[in-house]
């Protein structure tokens, strides 16, 4: 099996990261299973940061939409499963309607990993702006009803000083504990930590439990979930559903669309 992990950073630069993610893979997936990881274009952010950039919603428009042609590519070349891995999941439902691969959003593999491992469950994001979006989506899948709370670090984390979290993870483990123990208290069985960088961080940290609380291995979760995935679709044919929201187009709409735009380019 062979799955494309598809970030919105650019993790060459976060080399911990990169690293992070490689050994996470080995450690999660099953053997036979190969996991290559794909990032965003650096220089799109040209001595800013993704928290920076993606908070205006034209320049996350303009860098995000590349990933689309990156699902097709990967189809092209082989591989099983496409994986939104970031909390952002951007082009959902465009990659599910063009793909005949399983395309898996982290946000929707650690909802659906977490309904089975507690009654309820709270979201941990960077800030606040980030769990106003987290909400959107996880309203978008139905699955409010099962969360409990929504919690902010108390202080910022850039990509960078996360990334440095892997060789000092101290001040961020204290931050996090002190928004999941409250989100424990508040009446969480699972806290998930909603930015893929921190998921690393607590994971390699040895972080599973905060004040009762399990800590979702949200990466970990993710990769499985695909695993899964892919395993319906071969042995059990379960594909997806292209009635309604998931209606593909005809390899020669697509066709037409691409030499059109090809044109158009070109003049």
């Amino acid at each position: 099996m062979r799955l494309l992990y598809q970030s919105m950073t650019p993790v060459e630069h976060l080399t911990n990261y990169a690293d992070a993610l490689k050994k996470h893979a080995k450690k999660s997936c099953s053997p036979d299973t190969q996991v290559d990881f794909k990032g965003v274009q650096e220089s799109f952010f040209e001595g800013s940061s993704p928290t920076e950039i993606y908070r205006y919603p034209y320049l996350k428009h303009r860098i995000l939409s590349t990933i689309i042609e990156n699902g097709r590519q990967a189809q092209a070349d082989g591989y099983d499963a496409f994986i939104l891995g970031s909390f952002s999941e951007p082009y959902l439902a465009e990659l599910r309607s063009l793909l005949s691969i399983p395309v898996v959003s982290m946000v929707e593999s650690c909802c659906m990993t977490a309904s089975s491992l507690g009654d309820m469950f709270a979201f941990v994001c960077l800030s606040k702006v980030n769990t106003r979006r987290v909400k959107a989506i996880v309203a978008k899948h139905g699955m409010l009803s099962r969360v409990s709370g929504w919690y902010a670090l108390p202080v910022p984390f850039e990509e960078n000083q996360l990334n440095a979290s892997f060789a000092n993870p101290d001040a961020l483990i204290t931050a996090f504990t002190q928004a999941a123990t409250q989100a424990a208290e508040d009446g969480a069985d699972v806290v998930i930590p909603s930015e893929g960088v921190m998921t690393e961080v607590l994971h390699f940290s040895g972080v599973k439990t905060i004040a009762g609380a399990t800590v979702m291995d949200s990466v970990g979760a993710t990769m499985t979930y695909a695993e899964m995935l892919v395993h319906l679709m071969k042995r059990s044919s379960l594909t997806m559903g292209r009635k309604w929201s998931y209606q593909q187009p005809s390899p020669e709409m697509l066709a037409l669309l691409d030499n059109n735009l090809n044109n158009h380019s070109k003049g």
